[in-house]
């Protein structure tokens, strides 16, 4: 028996219609503040071992865009460009106080 006996012979209409969105999820809401600062603790311990290993080596590129995104989670509009690991301590360590010193409400995350 040959395989062309088991391959179909007409296409239906959905296979040249466009693929439909299958996801009807709801944009998340913000999250709340202490949520945001204890996940920007708990990135501020791993940057702060990655410093201890070494100061003056690049901040790993996963780590500066988690910093940014809770940067801009938290409504600091404050650029995050670091060279090292240090800066990278330092400047996490500047989100952190901004954040107690103005707590303004949470800003929710764009859908990317």
């Amino acid at each position: 028996m040959s395989l062309a006996a088991f391959q179909p012979t007409h296409r239906t209409a959905d296979a040249s219609a466009k693929p439909r969105r299958r996801s009807r999820a709801k944009p998340r809401p913000p999250r709340a503040r202490e949520v945001v600062t204890a996940e920007l603790r708990g990135l501020g311990g791993l940057v702060l071992e990655q410093a201890l290993i070494d100061a003056t080596a690049r901040p790993l590129p996963s780590l500066v865009q988690w910093t940014r995104r809770l940067a801009v989670e938290l409504g600091d509009g404050a650029a995050v460009r670091v060279e090292t690991n240090r800066e990278l301590m330092h400047e996490i360590t500047a989100i952190g106080r901004r954040a107690l010193a103005d707590p303004r409400p949470i800003v929710a995350l764009s859908a990317a």
